[in-house]
């Protein structure tokens, strides 16, 4: 179907990229994260290569800070259009900051692709499309690994309920779906990228519940300080089951040492890239997404499969 098409018009640029070169088309993406976030920076990797295989301009812009900062985000958007860009590509975690500046975009007649976050906002702002992953499907998926693996008591390392709407969605989608008892670790936003400061939270809660067999981290943000609480528990560590949503360079190596169970991989470089193809279609032929959502994962990383994915240049 669209994912076809998509593959299709991609093929088809890649041929003629080369000769494209008298189309100076320039694309910004606007997020909420920065660049260097373990996350972001295989989102950032796609977005580039997009660029050099389509031959035209990218340019990346995140925040100082990973989701800390919609305020940040909202004047990287508004100056990015104000840039003129042939289009744009935007994540949308905090509609309510965001929607009335991508409509702007929009209503200038700059074509938006939502990217990440936002999938349920895409007719609202008036953008192409979605390219990113369903949240709450995330947090579905990462509970029903736990059921299968027999887990009993998950502690869910998460954000505040009610501060961060896609981090809620992946929440209530693991407690909704798992079938033992679940209880939260609720890292505060100001802390959300301290390492130190997640680690002890966790820490605590593990203590003060011994019957806690299994933990699920919400977000590439928190799984370091996951591992190394993992350590830290020596003996009950290595008898618990880990998971988490995201992939990072120390998920794979986890993955590697079978100190993690699973990882929900939402496979973010393609998050970089098929918007690009996407602007670039909609821009040269007017070929416009077929489909308000495209879904880039997750899918499932386990100790059997990991190699794979770590093999890839991505």
């Amino acid at each position: 179907m669209f994912k076809s098409l998509l593959l299709a018009g991609l093929f088809a640029l890649g041929l003629s990229a080369t000769s494209a070169t008298a189309d100076p088309l320039r694309f910004i993406m606007v997020t909420h994260s920065p660049e260097s976030d373990t996350y972001w920076i295989s989102v950032s990797k796609g977005l580039e290569q997009a660029g050099k295989d389509l031959g035209v301009s990218v340019q990346y812009r995140g925040t100082d800070k990973n989701l800390n900062d919609p305020n940040q985000q909202r004047r990287n958007l508004e100056a990015a259009i104000a840039s003129k860009p042939d289009g744009l590509i935007v994540s949308d975690p905090t509609p309510a900051s965001l929607n009335e500046t991508i409509k702007k975009a929009t209503d200038a007649g700059i074509p938006v692709i939502l990217v990440n976050q936002g999938g349920e906002q895409v007719e609202k702002v008036g953008a192409l499309a979605f390219v990113g992953d369903e949240p709450s499907h995330q947090g579905v998926l990462g509970a029903e690994q736990f059921n299968a693996i027999g887990a009993k008591h998950a502690l869910v390392i998460t954000t505040p309920m009610g501060a961060i709407p896609f981090v809620d969605a992946r929440t209530n989608g693991f407690t909704k779906t798992f079938k033992g008892s679940s209880a939260l670790a609720e890292i505060p936003l100001p802390d959300a990228s301290d390492s130190n400061r997640v680690k002890t939270i966790t820490e605590t809660l593990l203590q003060k519940d011994p019957s806690i067999d299994a933990v699920f981290s919400i977000g590439s943000a928190f799984i370091a300080a996951m591992e190394q609480v993992r350590a830290d528990l020596g003996d009950r560590g290595a008898a618990m089951h880990w998971g988490t949503i995201d992939v990072t360079a120390g998920a794979i190596i986890a993955l590697k040492a079978h100190k993690l169970d699973f990882a929900l991989d939402a496979q973010q470089y393609a998050q970089g890239y098929y918007p690009v193809v996407m602007l670039a279609l909609y821009a040269r032929q007017a070929i416009q997404p077929a489909t308000p959502v495209f879904v880039t994962g997750p899918a499932i990383v386990t100790p059997d499969n990991v190699a794979r994915v770590s093999a890839a240049a991505r």
